[in-house]
């Protein structure tokens, strides 16, 4: 029996699943950079054999120069390409490197909910209302609503 690891690897090795394999490779020489820089990372993507990197935040030139020095020197060192952290990227042909930043912000956000307390309202409506509509499509479907408003609020 084979667990969910060893299914997706074997899936991945086909040719119609080749992205699966791309997008790690991505994902494991991003991984391979400094984290303060992994941070700043938007996405990555590879295309006509180029490897390109979109970053949030501007960076100056020393920076973009050692992301693109990390990346070449994983890509042609064939003991690191070999073992088993860079096995998605032997298949893949990576020529060049582009870095570009995007300007936008990133906003994250944390939505905060508590679980102490869960707010339930009863209904209030009692469907006791007038449907003047001379569209029939929609007057059936006011009515529809009416009835279930009707037996909501019976069964509170």
């Amino acid at each position: 029996m084979k667990n969910a690891s060893q299914i997706i690897s074997t899936i991945q090795q086909k040719p119609q699943y080749k992205r699966i394999l791309t997008y790690k490779c991505v994902d494991k020489l991003k991984s391979a950079l400094l984290p303060t820089i992994q941070r700043n990372i938007k996405y990555g993507y590879i295309k006509n054999s180029i490897l390109y990197f979109v970053i949030a935040s501007s960076i100056n030139k020393y920076d973009k120069d050692n992301i693109i020095n990390t990346i070449k020197m994983i890509l042609n060192s064939p003991m690191i390409l070999e073992s088993d952290k860079f096995l998605e990227c032997t298949n893949t042909n990576i020529q060049d490197i582009k870095i570009y930043t995007d300007f936008k912000p990133r906003f994250k956000y944390t939505l905060y909910s508590t679980s102490s307390h869960i707010d339930k309202y009863g209904e209030r409506s009692t469907g006791n209302f007038n449907i003047n509509i001379k569209n029939e499509k929609l007057k059936e479907i006011m009515i529809k609503i009416q009835n279930i408003i009707k037996k909501n609020n019976n069964d509170a």
